[in-house]
């Protein structure tokens, strides 16, 4: 037996539960996002030693790649949502790895996978999920998009309870801590900031119910202003606002202009796509004529400005939506 190798892997540990001991003493949150943050809270209560410096180091990379998703979706970088369904995976994995699920709440019917259930009304707990994915079925979907419909049904429900289970917990520390909270500034802080995260996760939810609603009913209405997609959600967003008269055909014509700048960025990608297949025929591993790097960089100049004036309107689209749900 290696003595001096046992010794210094004693004082590594150690030295790395010094700095997570350090850490927390130095703020009273190390960590910036409230899940966390609320499962640092809760492992210290039940760890220890090297257990609990694994959980602090695990949490790290966690709180990371949360604030990362989060930053994503700020900059409409997450569109089919999968790195956020990727950082919720990662942290069910982590509540399993320390046999804390039961202890924060999260259901466990909740899925693991990517696989989508047989049977989705099992997995909707929500009841108005529930009455919108019967509206839905009845809505004339073809089956490749009601599968589709199915995966942003689920990721909304996980969402939920993910919501649902952090205001459970939250409701949990207050009455747990009630005494403190007057006798100590500093937490009753840190109570206020995560009843600001919890607000903020309550708008994001209804502005994606929102957004789900009018997926689910764009097949079953009899307008049929929008050819593509992207465009008709932006508008049957923009009808449940509300707006005058004058403000929602002013809008209409303007979603129509996006259209059509649509159609011409998919025109260009086309081009792009068949320029590149006669590049691979036609020309040596690195030659690029001219024309297609010109093709090359209009494809990705008019795919930028589409981007940004989808993200404007969408922003205030939901703007509306918000302002006449406040009233």
């Amino acid at each position: 037996m290696d003595w001096k190798i046992i010794s210094k892997q004693i004082n590594f540990i150690l030295l790395f539960l010094i700095c997570v001991k350090t850490a927390y003493a130095d703020n009273e949150r190390p960590f910036r996002t409230l899940k966390v943050s609320q499962i640092w809270e809760k492992g210290q209560k039940l760890f220890t030693g090297s257990r609990l410096a694994d959980l602090y180091a695990d949490l790290k990379i966690q709180d990371k790649v949360e604030l990362e998703v989060k930053k994503l979706k700020a900059e409409n970088m997450d569109k089919d949502g999968l790195k956020e369904a990727e950082a919720r995976r990662r942290f069910m994995e982590l509540l399993e790895k320390y046999n804390m699920k039961k202890i924060i709440s999260v259901p466990q019917s909740q899925d693991m996978s990517n696989d989508i259930p047989e049977t989705i009304d099992h997995q909707l707990r929500d009841k108005k999920l529930q009455k919108l994915w019967k509206k839905a079925e009845f809505a004339g979907f073809a089956d490749w998009e009601l599968d589709k419909l199915k995966e942003e049904f689920l990721h909304h429900q996980m969402k939920l309870d993910e919501y649902n289970s952090l205001q459970e917990n939250l409701n949990d520390d207050y009455s747990d801590n009630s005494i403190d909270r007057d006798q100590n500034k500093v937490k009753y802080t840190e109570e206020k900031k995560k009843k600001l995260e919890l607000k903020t996760m309550s708008k994001d939810l209804k502005m994606d119910y929102d957004k789900l609603e009018a997926m689910a009913l764009a097949s079953s209405v009899e307008d049929k202003s929008f050819q593509d997609p992207r465009v008709y959600e932006l508008w049957a967003l923009a009808k449940k606002a509300k707006m005058p008269p004058e403000e929602l055909e002013s809008l209409k014509k303007e979603l129509q202009h996006f259209e059509h700048r649509l159609q011409k960025h998919d025109y260009y990608t086309d081009r792009l796509r068949v320029s590149e297949e006669a590049v691979q025929r036609n020309y040596k591993d690195g030659e690029v004529p001219n024309k297609h790097t010109q093709l090359e960089q209009m494809a990705r100049d008019y795919g930028r400005k589409v981007e940004k004036y989808h993200t404007d309107l969408k922003y205030r689209i939901h703007k509306a939506v918000q302002q006449h749900s406040e009233l």
